[in-house]
């Protein structure tokens, strides 16, 4: 479960073999420089967004 920016962080560290590598990188340093709330919103959407493409995202209410 990824309930924050760390969470978020280890997990994206952890995909190198998964498909979307090559959004991964990026995606990482995006989180990791997010340092108002505009840009750690960008980020968030950007993520939730990478995991979609995945398909690992669960969305259930």
């Amino acid at each position: 479960m990824i309930r924050n920016r760390d969470d978020a962080l280890e997990f994206l560290r952890a995909q190198e073999a998964r498909p979307g590598i090559d959004n991964r990188d990026e995606l990482l340093h995006a989180i990791e420089r997010a340092d108002d709330p505009n840009r750690v919103e960008s980020a968030a959407v950007r993520f939730r967004n990478w995991l979609r493409e995945l398909e690992v995202l669960d969305e259930r209410p």
